[in-house]
Formats: C-alpha cells, structure tokens, sequence
C-alpha cells in the first residue's frame, strides 16, 4: 500500500475526509432542525398564549353575562313587586277617603287664589289643607297605600307622604312620634304617628295637620275627596 510522507496510507485519509464531512453535515442538519423546532416551540407558545388570553377574555365575559343576568334578574323580580304592590293598591278617585283626623280646617286648598296666613302676615297659595287638632292626636291613614317617603322640613316639620295608587298621593305634614317608614304598607285607618306642636310657620294658627294629595304630580283640593 502506498503511503504519504508521513506513513499514513491514502485510503484512510480519505476515510476521514469523508467522515469529517459527513459530521459536518450532520452537525450543520441538527442545527437546521433544532432551529426549526425552537420556532415551532415559540410559535407554540404564542398560541397557548393566546388561547389563555381568550379564555381569560371568554371567561370574563361569561362572568359579566352571569352577573348582568343576575342583575336583570333581580331588576325583574323588583319591577315584579312594584307591580304587585301597584295592583294591590289602587284608587278610581271618587271613592271617598277617611278623614286622617277629625277636626275643623283652618286653611282651605285654595290654589288659583291667595289666602291670608296669619303667621306669616302675608296671602299665598296653599296647595293643601290645615285641619285643626289637639296636640298628641292620633293621625290616620286615610286609605291602604305604601309609604314612600319620610323627611323633614322647616314649613311642615316631620311629614309623611304615601302613594295611594293610580298616580294619587298623600302627604301628612306636621307630625311625630311616627309609626310608620318607607316602604311600610299601612290599612285604612291604621294609626301612621301624631300631631306635633306646630312649626314657626302656623304658630298663630294653631295646632294641626297639615294635609295635602297630589294626582300625577299635581296638587289637588283633598276636600272633594274626603267624606
């Protein structure tokens, strides 16, 4: 066999050439396709990513869904017993009332004309009726309503005001030692609280109650309702 100058046979050396190149082809394929499987990996996680993002993204949604459900829910079931309470009580409008207290009126309804209010030393409207009584006289409820309200104010002092269906409303002004809040159903002639002590702006006319009905917002003469 014939040998190179340094005694290494031909042949061999061409063994290793081929194995150095083929190493080196198959180094070069594995980075090609490690490489490619480090793309697929991200590309991988960028999906997952973004299948969480959109789960989350759904997930939430359905959360809101369920929540605005509950809301409707709750909105329904409300509006559900308003109009249970709205059929419950109602009022034709010429069914007479019970006087909330019997006594005599002190200032009549007057609305297209003024009236002299001895306190205050001067005419005005009055979109109500002051019905005289003792102090500590128990007041009425004049027929089934809810109550909707119960506040204060310097004319009236502590005044309760009561839906009486159909778009009719009562308040009763000038009153304490209530038993009645908002949101209450009272009967016909349940006893809602007494008179008062009258506020700074009746102190010459007296003790009384103060009363007054509305219908759709505007006020009305209780007199032509009352029996």
């Amino acid at each position: 066999m014939r040998k190179n100058s340094r005694g290494t046979p031909l042949l061999l050396r061409k063994y290793y050439g081929v194995m150095i190149v083929g190493f080196v082809l198959f180094l070069g394929v594995m980075a090609y396709y490690s490489v490619k499987f480090k793309e697929k990996r991200e590309l991988a996680k960028q999906e997952v990513e973004l299948e969480d993002s959109v789960g989350a993204a759904n997930s939430a949604t359905e959360a809101t869904t369920e929540v605005t459900s509950t809301e409707e829910a709750t909105e329904t079931t409300t509006e559900e017993a308003a109009q249970t309470i709205g059929q419950q009580i109602s009022y034709d409008g010429k069914t007479k009332l019970s006087w909330p207290i019997t006594g005599n009126v002190i200032l009549p309804y007057s609305t297209d004309e003024t009236v002299y209010f001895e306190t205050l030393d001067q005419y005005r409207t009055n979109p109500g009726i002051l019905i005289e009584a003792k102090e500590g006289a128990s007041v009425k409820a004049v027929k089934q309503a809810e109550v909707t309200e119960v506040r204060n104010s310097s004319e009236y002092g502590q005044t309760v005001v009561m839906d009486l269906g159909s778009g009719y409303t009562a308040m009763y002004g000038q009153m304490k030692d209530l038993t009645v809040k908002a949101g209450d159903t009272v009967e016909k002639g349940q006893v809602i609280g007494k008179v008062a002590a009258p506020t700074s702006y009746y102190t010459l006319e007296g003790t009384n109650l103060y009363f007054q009905m509305e219908k759709d917002k505007k006020s009305v003469d209780p007199s032509k309702y009352l029996e």
